[in-house]
């Protein structure tokens, strides 16, 4: 029972806020009317002239306020049409006396009225930067600037690079823009700064000698010798040897260009071959004529074998920076291991003969190879006395 009463209680209150409102708006549309009908009295009576702001005013809340009636808004719409109200009252008011005259000369010709134009209202034109351009027509509103240019000012261009001189290192001096340092308004004549100017230079942007045309020399293998005085410009090699690299045939270590033997190993200075009468100094050994002779079966090198290793160390003296390997060999009698060892010793003593002579020990190494690389056959007397031997290697020259 509550519920019901109160629903019915809702309706008549939402009855009740509809009637008024509907009441109210049709009172606000019927004030609309009204004050239209004034605003016509006042354009006819010359408000236009003598009101024109309050005639403005007026209209333009009329117009506002009867938008707010067609949105539902009543309390501004009521606002609007009270400003407009006020304003439109002093428009009539002001106009009351400024209708157009009508003159009458002669009945029998009549004049034609004369009709005062309604007044023109002007816009005030601003002009921020005081240039005599309106801000409204100058691009740079904030800068002044002749009208000629828009408002904008004139950037002073005095050599007529298109470079403003403000910015122009060489202000009367026009830049070449030949894409070298074209931004800084100065003509660059010489580029590279070689002292070629860059009409003639062949390079203009990297330095090279005038007898190359203005171009860098070039040196593709770093010899320090030029490409086109190289006769090898992709092989590093002294001037002497017209930049190519040195050879050495002989592999004496004395080059080709100096040496007098070149086909033929020898110690400096001419690199011509010693001669010595029991050994031979070839490209990758030195040869023996005879054997090295040691106690049987034991590593002690005989006496007789002294004057053949004396030769040996006259060829280390004469070629200072020789290294060798002295390898001794064995035949296949008796164990491959107690040959290995054999053949060791026997090196190793050979070795301790030379460095007892002078020779740096670093200059010498000492390998037993046993009966592992035979010459011969180790069937007969002769192959395996041939097998028993000491070999010196030349390792280097240099």
């Amino acid at each position: 029972m509550s519920r019901t009463r109160t629903a019915v209680a809702l309706t008549l209150l939402t009855l009740v806020v509809t009637l008024a409102s509907c009441a109210t708006g049709g009172k606000l549309k019927r004030n609309a009317e009204v004050l239209t009908q004034d605003a016509i009295k006042a354009r006819n009576s010359g408000a236009l002239r003598c009101a024109p702001r309050e005639l403005a005013l007026a209209e333009a809340n009329l117009d506002f306020g009867k938008a707010e009636i067609d949105w539902g808004n009543a309390s501004r719409a009521a606002d609007h049409l009270k400003v407009a109200e006020a304003n439109m009252k002093k428009a009539l008011e002001l106009s009351r006396n400024c209708g157009p005259a009508k003159v009458t000369i002669n009945e029998k010709k009549p004049v034609a009225p004369v009709v005062v134009a309604a007044p023109v209202i002007l816009i005030e034109k601003t002009d921020r930067d005081g240039d005599g351009v309106p801000d409204i027509d100058d691009k740079c509103p904030d800068v002044p600037g002749p009208k000629e240019n828009f408002g904008c000012p004139v950037v002073k261009d005095s050599d007529g690079d298109g470079i403003p001189d403000d910015i122009d290192r060489c202000p009367l001096d026009p830049e070449d823009f030949d894409g070298f340092q074209d931004e800084d308004g100065c003509p660059d004549p010489d580029n590279d700064g070689d002292g070629i100017v860059d009409k003639i230079d062949a390079c203009p942007n990297t330095p090279g000698p005038i007898s190359n045309r203005g171009c860098p020399v070039m040196d593709r293998d770093g010899d320090g010798i030029p490409d086109d005085q190289d006769k090898c410009p992709d092989q590093p090699g002294p001037k002497e040897n017209g930049g190519c690299p040195d050879t050495d045939r002989d592999g004496d270590g004395i080059v080709d260009r100096l040496d007098k033997c070149p086909d033929e190993p020898g110690p400096p200075p001419d690199g011509c071959p010693k001669k010595y009468t029991l050994v031979e100094v070839k490209k990758d050994r030195i040869v023996i004529k005879q054997q090295v002779h040691f106690a049987s079966a034991k590593s002690q090198v005989l006496a007789d074998s002294f004057p053949l290793l004396d030769q040996v160390v006259q060829v280390l003296r004469d070629y200072p920076k020789m290294r060798i390997s002295v390898e001794g060999h064995t035949d296949a009698i008796g164990g491959e291991l107690a040959n290995m060892k054999l053949s060791t010793a026997r090196a190793e003593s050979v070795r301790n003969y030379l460095t007892g002579k002078g020779i740096q020990a670093d200059r010498l190494e000492a390998v037993g190879f046993g009966p592992t690389k035979p010459i011969a056959s180790n069937k007969t007397d002769k192959g395996r006395g041939q097998n028993r031997r000491t070999e010196f290697r030349i390792i280097s020259t240099e």
